[in-house]
């Protein structure tokens, strides 16, 4: 068994596997066992409060099912102004009125935070296709005007199983094209209750991948110039066995890596940050595994056992924001697993020199003309 495959088996699925089947039975028993009277009662029947609106904004991508869906909620709740960036307008509109109907009957954790108001926050959908670079800079306009910080940004639009192609336009160029037109809008000064942040959404898949660039790729060499981006001479053929989504994955970390060290450091200083919310059972992943599998798993209780609901993939997300660690201003890796940092990722998702490759021969021919790159950005890379 090659080495990149040994050690997704053991620090993804196997961690995995461990966490969701022994750890969380564990700390289900355990809260059960010590909660009172009160909080068990509260507990089965699924009691939760919100926070007074900060008057902030958080923009999540992907939002419209599965983990995405989740996210919006629980921002909602911890009082960010949502924006919902998807594809799907019907569906957006809808999740809209849904998590707006939600968070109006939800009570609030503490009257006197609200200031005299109900502190209720708005919840807004804005269309958004993640391999067309225009809607991202329509994203940024949609909230420019806005009275309100932007806050965080969740770049949690993915595919999986689709063309090569595709799948990298999606999962990486997209992610490239929202972060660089948000980016002004993070690093404004203002008063905030939460550090501008970027969370990549991330994936242990990426331990499969050993290289987003192979030196030895006819396809680099015929680009070696740098002016034409890798991805457009990239065959559209179908992503079967996921490689390319593992690579897309890694190649999202590089981009985190790319940001840490390359955004200037000001004030506000924009946090970046890979999380990976564990292994869920997500709409996109039941699409890939089929039919048969997704009854049988669902039949006998496994996919319970196994998994994650979408619900507690997107708490491990939106602890990001419990956490103190690290700093703000860290240019090391920020890797978070389960909602804990210090997840184990490869050393190729932190290589810095693998790291300007990608942005040499793929995001910087892509955002040339495109979208602005930010002050003070770089050093520009050097042959």
């Amino acid at each position: 068994m090659k080495r990149n495959v040994m050690r997704w088996v053991i620090h993804g699925v196997a961690t995995e596997l461990f966490h969701n089947m022994i750890l969380r039975t564990f700390r289900r028993v355990r809260q059960n066992f010590f909660a009172t009277d009160e909080g068990r009662l509260e507990l089965e029947k699924g009691v939760r409060y919100r926070q007074p609106s900060k008057r902030e904004i958080a923009v999540v991508t992907g939002a419209t099912g599965g983990i995405g869906s989740k996210i919006v909620h629980d921002l909602a709740l911890r009082g960010y102004d949502v924006v919902i960036a998807a594809r799907d307008a019907t569906r957006g509109e809808e999740l809209a009125t849904h998590i707006r109907d939600l968070v109006a009957v939800t009570p609030l954790e503490s009257v006197e935070e609200s200031s005299g108001n109900d502190g209720m926050p708005t919840i807004s959908f804005i269309e958004y296709h993640a391999d067309v670079p225009q809607s991202a800079l329509n994203v940024a306009l949609s909230i420019k005007d806005s009275r309100s910080p932007l806050s965080i940004l969740i770049n949690n639009a993915g595919i999986m199983g689709k063309s090569k192609k595709l799948t990298m336009q999606v999962n990486l160029l997209g992610p490239a094209y929202l972060t660089f037109a948000l980016l002004p809008l993070m690093a404004e000064r203002a008063t905030r209750t939460t550090p501008p942040t970027v969370i990549n959404v991330a994936s242990s898949a990426h331990l499969r991948a050993t290289h987003v660039l192979d030196d030895e790729s006819p396809l680099l060499e015929k680009n070696n110039d740098g002016n034409q981006s890798w991805l457009d001479i990239l065959p559209s053929v179908s992503d079967n066995d996921l490689s390319t989504y593992a690579q897309s994955k890694l190649a999202l970390m590089q981009f985190s890596t790319i940001l840490r060290n390359w955004l200037p450091t000001s004030d506000p200083h924009i946090r970046i940050v890979d999380a990976h919310p564990g292994l869920v059972w997500t709409p996109l992943l039941r699409d890939h595994t089929g039919d048969k599998a997704v009854r049988l798993l669902t039949w006998t209780g496994l996919a319970n056992l196994i998994y994650k609901s979408s619900s507690e993939g997107a708490q491990a997300i939106v602890a990001v924001m419990d956490s103190s660690q690290p700093t703000p201003a860290t240019r090391n890796q920020v890797y978070y697993v389960n909602g804990e940092p210090g997840g184990y990722a490869s050393s190729e998702s932190a290589s810095f020199d693998d790291s300007i490759k990608l942005w040499k021969h793929v995001l910087a021919p892509a955002l040339e003309g495109v979208i602005d790159l930010p002050k003070g950005w770089g050093p520009k890379y050097v042959e």
